[in-house]
């Protein structure tokens, strides 16, 4: 199917809280739950297709290997995600086989190294596996959902990008723009644009309103189009009207969003008047001022960097387990980018530990493919590649494209 996401679409509402009203359990399994009740997933779909949803998302963000294992049912996830995707698509596809639909991925309860215990290559793990079972149940797209922190995020798009299908991104952040670990949200959009997302933007958060400056801030640096699919409201007795969204939205696409549709509370109704602002709206008459394409837009863990093409190196700097004085004392060194010798597998690790100290741009500086690559790997931002690496040069560039980075 032909995936045309730079073009205006309106995608559905929420899944949860609309099966809530049509007897889901609060507290059962809702994968299950919805696997013995296709019928109410079927009308839910069709509903929002009636509305005019040109992208159904499949109801899967809670069939990961981790979330299942609390009802004991991570051995089902194959499974699970290839039915529910599969009566997603059926259900398009009788409706109008030109509908999209986006397999659907979501935050992991729990975090990678250094902040948490799992290693950051079984979060990949974990996100490849539901992806590869949603797209044998025939997605056309995957879509990382509500993620909430740029660790995750990286490790959904390297996950779900092994399939060959493209990749959407969506962020869930606090009121300042920061998600829950302190990630910048501009930094977020360029490490994951970066890294190859199809699309990038924000999801529940908050009413329209509320989401206004997070686009205006991210829209100058977007090589991709931004997607919005903001909350109707907090709870089922505080809902914005069907009306009063729409007109709230207006202003997220005044700012740039192409594509839209909502979250908790956002029913198909809600949709229907989205779709109808959608059609009328003058998407051709919406100018933002773009970053200078000259600009090297770089990204840490929690922050962005904007440079040109003359900045400084460091001379290189050297990893073990505890490197706070080093990279603390970097900042008052006076270059713009630091160069780090990556020499083993031990020294990737090692600088990802410590990483997060670090306010600088970073510069892979390494003889070893193996090493290089898993340095790119566990980073959790965009880095350069040191061009004076003892690497042939295209699998430099190999490397570097595959994770985000630039080759200088």
């Amino acid at each position: 199917m032909d995936i045309r996401l730079s073009q205006p679409l309106l995608m559905d509402g929420a899944t949860a809280t609309n099966l809530l009203l049509d007897g889901m359990p609060q507290y059962s399994c809702p994968v299950t739950w919805m696997l013995e009740n296709p019928d109410k997933v079927r009308r839910l779909h069709k509903q929002f297709l009636q509305s005019g949803s040109r992208i159904i998302c499949t109801p899967t963000a809670q069939a990961n290997t981790v979330l299942l294992e609390k009802w004991n049912l991570q051995q089902q996830v194959e499974n699970y995600n290839e039915q529910l995707a599969r009566l997603t698509v059926e259900t398009c596809r009788e409706f109008d086989p030109s509908v999209l639909v986006a397999g659907v991925v979501s935050p992991l309860p729990i975090q990678a190294q250094p902040f948490g215990d799992t290693p950051f290559f079984e979060l990949v793990d974990i996100y490849a596996h539901q992806a590869f079972a949603l797209q044998k149940g025939g997605v056309d797209l995957l879509i990382a959902d509500t993620m909430n922190t740029l660790s995750q995020s990286r490790a959904a798009i390297l996950g779900c990008r092994q399939t060959g299908l493209p990749v959407m991104v969506t962020m869930n952040v606090e009121e300042d723009g920061e998600t829950c670990m302190g990630s910048d949200l501009v930094s977020a959009l360029i490490v994951c644009q970066k890294l190859g997302a199809a699309a990038f933007g924000l999801s529940c958060c908050d009413r329209p309103e509320k989401l206004y400056r997070h686009i205006e801030e991210i829209a100058p640096y977007a090589c991709v189009p931004i997607v919005v699919r903001p909350r109707a409201g907090e709870n089922f007795d505080s809902l914005l009207s069907p009306q009063e969204m729409a007109q709230q939205m207006r202003g997220l696409l005044q700012r740039g969003a192409t594509i839209a549709g909502g979250c908790c509370y956002t029913t198909p109704e809600h949709i229907r008047e989205l779709g109808n602002l959608m059609q009328n709206f003058a998407f051709d008459s919406v100018k933002i001022e773009k970053e200078d394409s000259s600009t090297l837009l770089m990204a840490g863990a929690t922050e962005p960097y904007f440079l040109d093409e003359f900045f400084e190196q460091s001379d290189p700097i050297y990893c073990r387990r505890d490197m706070s004085d080093e990279l603390l004392e970097l900042e008052d060194s006076g270059a713009d980018v630091v160069t780090v010798c990556i020499e083993t597998l031990d020294d990737a690790y090692f600088f990802a530990l410590n990483a997060y100290m670090l306010h600088m741009p970073v510069s892979f500086l390494s003889d070893s493919e193996e090493a290089l690559e898993m340095a790119l790997l566990l980073y959790n931002g965009c880095a350069f590649v040191d061009a004076r690496s003892g690497i042939d040069e295209e699998i430099l560039q190999s490397l570097a494209k595959g994770y985000g980075a630039i080759l200088r």
